[in-house]
């Protein structure tokens, strides 16, 4: 992805993590791994086990499989953002084309794996998303360069404040865009000038993580950027506005 994050915050031993795959050996093989981690894991074989599991015990995080006998990947991730618009953070393995990483991120998972998968990418992952925003938005130092500079203008601040805003969400942001598109993966930076109201711009770093390249029902074309950083100025603002929207989408469709 071309960039670098500084060493993370999260102590391990803090943190409770759900595994849900209904391949045992599999299963067991990520329980370890992320035992040996230092993680407290927990393990469920498919979504109906999982989501009981979610609402008997604390859990930060859960790592599962999609296709799945007795209640898949995404009924499990509509139940708990049903519940909890952000936590416990979900992260997907696939191992076909189940979801589109576009939906995946509608609905409010972080994150898709495609198997096989590397686990020291998972673990990474794993560490940013149980970040505090805070933490997490902090700016970074890249490597190489940006594939291009989003500019974006929107109305009142305040509007956002109050839910108006429906292409932000907790992780990123959706841009539409009838010319050229970046490519999947690409680092952008991106400034939002807020354009009524008490001048507020909220600049950073992102990573484009899907693509619409022509119109879809409603939807227009377009692309989805993930959060990477955010300035200090902006930091705060932004994390103001996701907790306060309370939104299950990480990265909306648009």
């Amino acid at each position: 992805m071309g960039q670098d994050y500084i060493p993370s915050v999260v102590n391990p031993k803090d943190h409770t993590l759900l595994i849900v795959d209904d391949e045992v050996d599999l299963r067991e093989v990520l329980a370890f791994s992320f035992k040996r981690a230092g993680f407290k894991v927990l393990e469920a074989s498919n979504g109906v086990e999982a989501f009981e599991i979610v609402k008997s015990q604390k859990v930060d995080l859960v790592v599962s499989d999609i296709q799945m006998p007795g209640g898949n990947g995404v009924e499990l991730l509509d139940n708990i953002r049903t519940k909890h618009h952000e936590l416990p953070v979900l992260l997907f393995l696939t191992g076909f084309a189940d979801i589109t990483v576009e939906d995946a991120y509608n609905k409010g998972a972080e994150a898709l794996f495609s198997k096989p998968f590397d686990f020291k990418v998972i673990l990474s992952t794993v560490l940013h998303a149980l970040e505090p925003k805070e933490e997490r938005w902090k700016l970074r130092h890249w490597r190489g360069e940006t594939a291009l500079l989003v500019e974006l203008k929107c109305g009142e601040f305040d509007a956002a404040r109050t839910g108006k805003v429906i292409n932000l969400g907790r992780g990123g942001f959706f841009v539409a865009s009838d010319g050229a598109v970046p490519k999947i993966n690409d680092l952008v930076e991106f400034k939002i000038h807020f354009t009524e109201g008490p001048i507020i711009l909220i600049e950073g770093h992102g990573t484009v993580k899907w693509i619409r390249p022509g119109t879809q029902g409603e939807y227009p074309p377009g692309y989805g950027v993930e959060f990477l950083d955010l300035s200090d100025d902006a930091r705060g603002k932004v994390v103001e506005v996701v907790n306060f929207l309370k939104t299950k989408q990480y990265i909306p469709k648009g």
